[in-house]
Formats: structure tokens, C-alpha cells, sequence
């Protein structure tokens, strides 16, 4: 659904709507708009109008203004010999026109229309045209390559996911990863996973087009008017468009649907990797609304209403929904907490819709308490008695497996970390899946 969206805003909780702003010193502001790419020609989109309205009288110098991919529809930046260049231009120029008096950092990601000219090398076109516009840095990640890790701060770590890199069909771009270090997928994981691991501590910001959950069109969910017209134009065709209905939420037939069977792996790997890794927020677009998901340790900003609006509802994860051009600010605090503010645009100027503390301010730890003489040994086991501990019927079909072994206590002796080895530091939390350790470094 394109221009002014009739769909109103939704709110799960009704004290949503009495949230009220802090005034308290910002670390950093993040401006997030996706799905930006298609404006009427000499103007602009209603969500690029009313973002560059909003940014005008901000002081943005330390901020981020992040294009969340789909920059350029329908189908990225063609070859200057193409007929479809000069409107693939104006649709990227409006948005750099958009961020023209913007202080700050600038940085455009792909998303999947993007990728359909002519793949990764309209895409290095595309990287171009917006690095010469902006300078340097200004498209991540660089050379079509699939993940940019970039240290904002001391406290905000962004890591940049090209996700439509790790879905397209590779066949179709034999040289894809010709300029990468990162060439299989496997490999991309494990290193976003590192850079994860070195962040400890920090508020770390995942920028991807696609998003990991979803309440709009791409994760099966349908406005009734999709039960009627099952493509753009305005022919009803009820059975037929329940039944497209039913395969796009069930079968996963499109790579760009939540759970087709490569997306659906990319993100469960991923959710894998940001479950309790901290105070960690995912940003996306793709879906051409604004929402805001919350599960019990991961935030989604879903931000793709830049030149288009459509359907979102809030399922049981979602907050807020709306279906109308806008876009989101994430702001990070100077104590560690965040919150997310999402702005309609149906007049073309920027209106509050929603507000909401995504992390709350970090908890200092009293350490005043704690004792500063200990014990030479102790006695400790693996696990309590309550862990290993099982029902007659589980040990009969499982056997003992040598569970009482886990819970028998031991005498271990007791080192305290400002002695060993002349004293060790604590750099950051260590350990895989599966386990848990700390990662030290002695004085030298």
C-alpha cells in the first residue's frame, strides 16, 4: 500500500500511552528509517519529508542516521545505460537530500531491492553513488561483503548485517565474495558472534534489512483487504487471495518471508547468539510499518515506513503498530538505559505516536558488602542436589548416568583474582554455549 496509510496505531498496553520521555543526559541518538527508495518525482516520500523536518533543529553532530535498506525500488541502481537509471537516482537522492544539513554519521545498509540490479555489482554501484555523495563509509557494508562491526563509543557497539547477502541466491553472483574476507555463511555467524563477545557490557545495536520477528505482511500476517485483493491492483479475488494468504503464512514460498526455510535459519542462528548477550537491540526494516516487539531478552524496531505504509498488528511480542510512513529514534543514555520513539507522517510533518524505555539504567553492583578475606578451601559441586536430583520413571528410562557424581561436593582450594599470578584483571565474559568462564589478562 503505497502514500497515506489509513491503518491507525495500536498499543498492547494502554500505560504505553502515558510514557513520558526522560530528561537525562544522551550518549547517542540513532535516526532509523528503511524502505526509503521510492519518492514522487521532483519531491519527496511523506516519511522522508517529515524526517528531514524533524532532524532540522536538532543538534546531531555525535548521531546516526541509518537507511535501513531498500533504498532504491523496484530494483536498485541499474547501469547508467538503463532507461530505469535517472528514477533510481532521484528515489536515492531524495534521501540524501533528506540527511543534506545532518551533522552526524550517515550510513546507508541494502536491503533486498537493492541486490536486483544486476546483484552485488549494482549494489558496488549503488555504494558509489551514495560514498560520493557522502564520503567514506557512508554504505556498509563495503564491496557487497556481509558484516561491518564499528565501535561508536566506549559504551555502543552497531554491527551492520547484510542480510540479503546471506539470502541471495549465490549461483546467480559467482563473485559475491570476491572482495570478502567473510566468504560462507558459517563464517559470518561466527564472526558476528565474536564481535558480539567483545561487546560485553556495552549497548549494541544490530542493524539488518530483514528483521528477526515481525507482525506485519512478511511474517503471515494479513489485512483483510489481502483476503479480497491478492495483488496491487483493485480486483477482488476472495478465495484465491485467502489461499495466497494461507501459503505466505505457512509455506514460506518467498525468500523474503519470515519462515521460508533460509530465513527462518538465518534468524534462529541469530537469536541464538543475542539471547542473554546483554543489553542488545535488533533494527530493521523490510516491513513497510512501524513496530515495536519485545520477547523476553530481545527489542525489534522494525522502521520500513520511509516511502510506503502497510499492514502490522501486535500478535502476543508486539507493543506498538501502526501502518503509516514515518520512522524511529533509538537514544542511548549516559546510565546505560534506552528508549525507542516512533513518528507518523501522514501530513507530511512529524507526529508522536509512541514512546517507551527500551532498557532500563544499568544496576551498579554494591560491592561494599562483599567480604575481603576468604577461606583457603571450600567445598562446592558442580551442581545442587536440586538440578541432578530426577524422578524413579527418568532414571529408569535414562539410567543413572552418573548424576550423583555432578552434585557430590569436593574440596577446592580458593584463589582470589588480585593474588594469582601477581594479580589479574577481568577483561570480559568468555565461555561458549554451553559454558561459563571469565577471560583475564595479568599486569603484563
Amino acid at each position: 500500500m503505497s502514500g497515506c496509510a489509513t491503518y491507525k496505531s495500536q498499543y498492547k498496553y494502554e500505560e504505553d500511552k502515558q510514557n513520558v520521555f526522560p530528561n537525562k543526559e544522551v550518549d547517542k541518538t540513532f535516526y532509523l528509517i528503511g524502505d526509503a527508495g521510492l519518492s514522487p518525482v521532483n519531491g519527496m516520500s511523506l516519511g522522508l519529508t517529515a524526517f528531514k523536518s524533524y532532524i532540522s533543529d536538532k543538534d546531531t553532530k555525535d548521531d546516526y542516521t541509518i537507511f535501513l535498506g531498500d533504498n532504491i525500488y523496484p530494483d536498485g541502481l541499474p547501469k547508467e545505460t538503463s532507461r530505469y537509471r535517472e528514477e533510481a537516482e532521484h528515489n536515492l537522492n531524495s534521501q540524501i537530500r533528506a540527511v543534506k544539513d545532518f551533522k552526524g554519521k550517515v550510513l546507508f545498509i541494502p536491503g533486498n531491492h537493492d541486490w536486483y540490479a544486476s546483484g552485488v555489482k549494482g549494489l558496488k554501484l549503488e555504494e558509489k553513488f551514495v560514498e560520493d555523495a557522502l564520503g567514506k563509509d557512508s554504505f556498509l557494508p563495503e564491496d557487497g561483503c556481509p558484516m561491518k562491526s564499528i565501535d561508536v563509543s566506549d559504551t555502543i557497539q552497531l554491527i551492520v548485517i547484510d542480510t540479503q547477502w546471506y539470502l541471495t541466491n549465490w549461483d546467480l553472483n559467482p563473485t559475491i565474495n570476491d572482495d570478502c574476507e567473510i566468504k560462507t555463511r558459517e563464517r559470518m555467524l561466527l564472526e558476528v558472534e565474536g564481535e558480539i563477545k567483545k561487546a560485553q557490557g556495552k549497548t549494541i545495536v544490530i542493524a539488518m534489512h530483514h528483521p528477526m520477528y515481525t507482525n506485519g505482511v512478511h511474517g503471515g500476517y494479513f489485512a483483510f483487504k489481502k483476503h479480497l485483493f491478492p495483488t496491487q491492483r483493485s480486483i477482488p479475488v476472495p478465495i484465491l487471495s485467502s489461499l495466497v494468504a494461507q501459503i505466505r503464512t505457512q509455506g514460506g514460498v518467498s525468500i523474503q518471508d519470515r519462515y521460508n526455510e533460509l530465513y527462518n535459519n538465518l534468524m534462529n542462528r541469530l537469536e541464538t547468539l543475542v539471547t542473554e548477550s546483554g543489553n542488545i537491540i535488533l533494527v530493521s526494516g523490510h516491513e513497510h510499518n512501524l513496530q515495536y516487539i519485545e520477547t523476553k531478552d530481545i527489542r525489534q524496531i522494525v522502521s520500513g515506513a520511509g516511502s510506503k505504509a502497510s499492514y502490522a498488528t501486535l500478535s502476543n511480542t508486539g507493543h506498538f503498530s501502526t501502518g503509516q510512513q514515518g520512522f524511529a529514534v533509538f537514544t542511548v543514555f549516559k546510565d546505560g538505559s534506552s528508549w525507542v520513539q516512533y513518528y507518523g507522517a501522514e501530513t507530511g510533518e512529524p507526529n508522536l505516536l509512541f514512546q517507551k524505555e527500551v532498557y532500563p539504567p544499568e544496576k551498579h553492583f554494591d560491592v561494599s558488602k562483599l567480604p575481603d578475606t576468604f577461606p583457603n578451601e571450600v567445598e562446592v559441586s558442580v551442581y545442587s542436589n536440586d538440578e541432578t536430583d530426577t524422578s524413579s520413571f527418568y532414571e529408569t528410562l535414562l539410567g543413572d548416568r552418573y548424576r550423583n557424581l555432578y552434585s557430590k561436593k569436593i574440596k577446592a582450594e580458593v584463589a582470589t583474582l588480585d593474588t594469582l599470578y601477581g594479580g589479574l584483571e577481568i577483561v570480559r565474559k568468555g565461555g561458549g554455549h554451553q559454558t561459563r568462564s571469565l577471560r583475564l589478562k595479568t599486569k603484563d
